[in-house]
């Protein structure tokens, strides 16, 4: 008995460090770093400044205690803080910053799935799969207040009319029982502040919304649950919802200008790129009307021009090229121009001088029209040439020159009340009208632009906004220059002006 106790008893001791090293090793394994594993995100359809839940497991508990990457193809990804999780859960508020990762569509970012990794005490393996990766949006607009009710013994517009009377108490053209279908204040006619009224926003969504590859399509609905241009978003008037270069704010002034009060026929539209159109040939698509032969509003400047003396201009001669610097003293006038002769051929004007406002179709969108018949185009006033930064940007090497000169109104033929018309008029004064300083490509004429840009022509170097271009020593270009930084254009020896890109 004695022996067998002590077999017993060896046996005994063989495996007590057998099962105590397997016990070990389990704890080890119990206590080793796991990746986080995402199993579920909801909601799946979220926009910035709400909250996402991510369940899953391995996560850290506590405040602060995970962090959440969210990845859209060809963007850099985004870290966020969560600041509330279990092992098993994460909440995580979405920020503003995520909006950046957005793709972007008419000025305006919109919902893209957002792929997400979570960050623990170790980083998880893999993004989550596109298609259970939650759709992001950007920030919702506030929600409007809701309008207040018009006194019926009020006059919200003025017009004389008490509101228990009036069927349209702001005068926005839109009826007051259908303001308050949409939750707008039928005593405001710019319910969200924007400075657009609500019944062009309307109808410019409306117009945004129609479906020309459709057959004998006519108008569809105003679009509600989407509204762009939107009256109850007071973000959207910087905005080009149509793709024409003119935001919604700046072709509401248009509107405005023209003075055509209706709804039934934008003149000019935040939907549509051509206003100026018709339905053709029963298919209920639009197609352009307004020719850009014998333009109206061009005609009016020439006229203008004509019967106030400027439709001809005495320039100072800017001879020699680039390789060949010479120019000619300013005060000694060269021979009369047409204002419209934009490469000063002294010829007969080519159809791109008269026409210097189409791009070459033929018809002219919102952007190619001029309608206050300065000399202008929409375009040209509101984002290209009289709009100094268009030349920073174009030319990016080239150095402004340092006294601010301002731009002009596209709905005021006359920006700085000096009776002459802002085509015409001469912004850096240097004697060469805004109009002739609005291309470089234009100023340089036709034929092939030398490669290596010696032989390119001074009067090519262009540009409203500097008085030394095209004419280093026109009348208010300063003769001396400082020494060091500073230094304008084309006194500044790394300038782009052999470069032509407009």
């Amino acid at each position: 008995m004695l022996r067998r106790a002590g077999v017993l008893v060896a046996l005994t001791a063989l495996l007590v460090p057998t099962v105590a090293g397997a016990a070990t090793a389990d704890a080890a394994k119990r206590k080793k770093k796991r990746s986080p594993v995402v199993t579920k995100i909801t909601p799946t359809q979220a926009f910035v400044g709400e909250k996402l839940t991510i369940r899953g497991r391995y996560f850290r508990r506590g405040i602060n205690k995970n962090t959440v990457a969210f990845r859209r193809r060809g963007e850099k990804v985004v870290f966020v803080k969560a600041e509330k999780s279990t092992r098993k859960l994460i909440k995580v508020t979405l920020p503003k910053r995520l909006e950046k990762m957005l793709p972007v569509q008419n000025g305006t970012p919109v919902a893209a799935r957002l792929q997400v990794r979570v960050l623990s005490k170790r980083f998880g393996k893999r993004f989550t799969k596109l298609r259970k990766s939650p759709r992001i949006g950007p920030e919702k607009p506030p929600a409007p207040p809701i309008p207040p009710t018009a006194a019926p013994g009020g006059d919200c517009d003025g017009d004389g009319q008490l509101n228990a009377v009036d069927t349209d108490d702001d005068n926005d053209l839109l009826g007051d029982d259908y303001e308050k279908s949409l939750k707008l204040d039928p005593c405001n006619a710019d319910t969200d502040g924007d400075g657009v009224e609500d019944g062009y926003e309307l109808a410019s969504a409306r117009d945004l919304n129609d479906d020309e590859h459709q057959e004998l399509n006519t108008f569809l609905p105003y679009p509600a649950k989407r509204p762009y241009p939107n009256p109850l978003d007071g973000t959207d008037a910087d905005t080009d919802h149509d793709g024409d270069w003119l935001s919604l704010g700046e072709e509401y002034r248009l509107w405005k200008f023209v003075g055509v009060r209706t709804l039934a026929r934008l003149t000019y539209s935040a939907g549509e790129q051509f206003s100026a159109s018709d339905r053709a040939g029963g298919t209920g698509r639009r197609v352009p009307t307004l020719s850009a032969d014998n333009y109206h509003r061009q005609a009016e400047f020439v006229g203008w021009a004509g019967g106030a003396g400027y439709a001809g201009v005495k320039l100072a001669d800017v001879s020699g090229t680039f390789a060949d610097p010479s120019a000619t003293w300013w005060a000694d006038r060269g021979a009369a121009y047409d204002i419209r002769d934009l490469d000063r051929s002294r010829g007969a004007l080519t159809p791109g001088e008269i026409q210097y406002f189409d791009n070459g179709d033929g018809y002219l969108d919102d952007s190619e029209r001029d309608e206050d018949a300065d000399g202008l185009s929409n375009w040209a006033e509101t984002s290209g040439c009289m709009v100094r930064e268009y030349w920073d940007k174009l030319y990016d090497k080239e150095t402004r020159f340092p006294l601010e000169y301002k731009g002009v109104d596209l709905a005021d033929p006359d920006t700085d009340g000096d009776g002459i018309r802002d085509g015409a008029d001469d912004q850096d004064n240097d004697d060469v009208p805004n109009i002739m300083e609005c291309s470089r490509s234009g100023a340089h004429g036709p034929g092939a632009i030398d490669p290596d840009r010696s032989l390119r022509p001074r009067r090519a170097a262009v540009n409203p906004f500097n008085p030394c271009l095209p004419h280093p020593r026109s009348r208010t270009c300063p003769q001396h220059v400082p020494i060091g930084g500073g230094v304008w254009a084309p006194f500044n020896p790394d300038d782009e002006l052999l470069h032509i890109k407009n």
